[in-house]
């Protein structure tokens, strides 16, 4: 830490200098995948011998989400909003019909910075990722594991509506090229290429969907889509 405030002094106090020397040095681009020797050496990692992985937060998770589909609205400051929100969770409230107060439809695809926090109707995707509790102080947040969230990531209004926006930015995108649409959905969703056996096995997903389930290749892909969302690699940075 010395070291590193008195570099920020000759840099002449950049924070834009600062940035740059740390995500480029060695230690903030190491690998989650421990060697051999991290393993004997420093088993649970308390050396900090490789990268921690890290689950995205309730807030960035729905951000990437909305990155992913396309729809991501980036301006910065304004009011609060307040998105449309499940019947399901509305229902719990003493006034159901005006406890909470839609804004602009559009509004869903801001950032989640500038989402309403209403301690009474809190967004069931922030919440069961572990949004801060606002009742309460929140010196740190922590991130949990459990079964409600696969289910809401599977079964929930908001992922199902950024799938079936994912799906459409890729249709429109490569309109005649199934195979070509799948590598941009993982491309977008991992920030890697698709690999050949990734690309072979959606095909035959999309394809089982199409010819035993009767769906539309539109829905087809939006099911894949929303599979995607629900990868690892898409909600943990490794």
């Amino acid at each position: 830490l010395d070291w590193l405030s008195h570099r920020f002094i000759q840099e002449d106090r950049s924070l834009k200098a600062m940035h740059r020397l740390i995500m480029t040095s060695s230690t903030y681009r190491q690998s989650s995948i421990p060697g051999d020797v991290a393993l004997q050496i420093d088993p649970e990692n308390r050396l900090l011998s490789r990268f921690r992985l890290r689950r995205l937060d309730a807030e960035e998770i729905r951000d990437a989400m909305l990155d992913a589909s396309g729809e991501l609205r980036r301006e910065i400051g304004g009011p609060s909003v307040r998105p449309p929100m499940p019947e399901e969770v509305l229902a719990t409230s003493s006034r159901p019909g005006s406890a909470w107060q839609v804004t602009d439809p559009a509004d869903v695809e801001r950032r989640s910075l500038y989402v309403s926090t209403k301690r009474s109707l809190l967004d069931p995707l922030l919440t069961v990722f572990d949004l801060a509790d606002p009742d309460n102080p929140c010196p740190e947040r922590y991130s949990t594991t459990q079964p409600t969230q696969s289910l809401t990531m599977l079964n929930g209004m908001f992922a199902n509506q950024r799938a079936a926006a994912f799906a459409k930015r890729v249709l429109n995108a490569h309109p005649d090229d199934l195979e070509a649409r799948i590598g941009r959905v993982i491309e977008l969703a991992t920030s890697r290429h698709a690999t050949d056996e990734e690309i072979a096995s959606a095909l035959e997903f999309i394809d089982d969907l199409v010819t035993r389930e009767g769906m539309d290749d539109t829905t087809a892909l939006t099911q894949f889509c929303l599979i995607t969302l629900n990868l690892n690699e898409f909600l943990y940075v490794d």
